[in-house]
């Protein structure tokens, strides 16, 4: 295998996989994954290799989309374009979907209305994808959440959670526990994980890499540096 095929799964692959599996899918589920960055792609994989029925992609960046659809296949949501949460309602019958993955964390985009709360509350960032993964499962469903929360914060909707009774699945991958089954897949072709690559810079340019991922510059969705 080469480095560019095993890269990823040292990091991105397992933490995607570990979202999947904590929802313990059992085949023909609809998957919805909130963010279409490197994580929320591999999670879109390990959707599909996991047995899902359906994935859908949302991200508020058509280029992102356009990879997702591309490697992956699955259907896409823009939230400036389309009312997500109905979408969801839509494509899933009116019930939601069965499992929902949180791959952004605090850092969605956010309006000045959202910046002002969270600077009143003394908060980092925001729960807005969160609230959206919520309301977009379906009642008894399960919510996974990769994506990086870095404080405490207020009107968290623990209502809803108890509501519906969601299952929540959180935390830091755990990538010994599936290093040995996902080399496996990739060694056996059975997953693709160096289709999501966009640039490939000399570590020379490693800030270059940098700026550009954080400032969507040049449809970058990952730089892979090469001593």
């Amino acid at each position: 295998m080469t480095d560019e095929q095993v890269l990823f799964l040292t990091d991105i692959f397992p933490t995607g996989w570990s979202a999947i599996d904590w929802a313990q899918l059992r085949g023909g589920e609809v998957v919805a994954i909130f963010g279409s960055g490197p994580v929320g792609l591999m999670a879109q994989k390990a959707a599909w290799l996991n047995g899902a029925s359906r994935v859908i992609a949302i991200d508020p960046l058509n280029y992102r989309l356009e990879k997702a659809r591309k490697v992956n296949n699955v259907d896409t949501l823009n939230p400036h374009e389309v009312d997500v949460i109905e979408a969801i309602r839509d494509m899933t019958g009116g019930r939601g979907a069965d499992v929902c993955v949180d791959a952004v964390g605090f850092e969605p985009e956010r309006t000045i209305i959202d910046r002002v709360k969270t600077t009143v509350n003394f908060e980092k960032g925001s729960i807005k994808v969160l609230e959206m993964a919520f309301l977009a499962v379906r009642r008894s469903g399960t919510v996974s959440i990769m994506g990086v929360y870095g404080s405490t914060y207020d009107n968290f909707p623990l209502h809803r959670i108890f509501d519906k009774g969601l299952t929540i699945k959180q935390g830091q991958a755990p990538v010994l526990n599936y290093i040995d089954k996902l080399t496996g897949l990739v060694k056996d072709e059975k997953v693709i994980l160096d289709d999501i690559i966009t640039h490939r810079l000399p570590l020379a340019e490693a800030a270059k890499g940098y700026e550009i991922f954080d400032k969507k510059e040049d449809d970058c969705v990952k730089v892979v540096l090469k001593p």
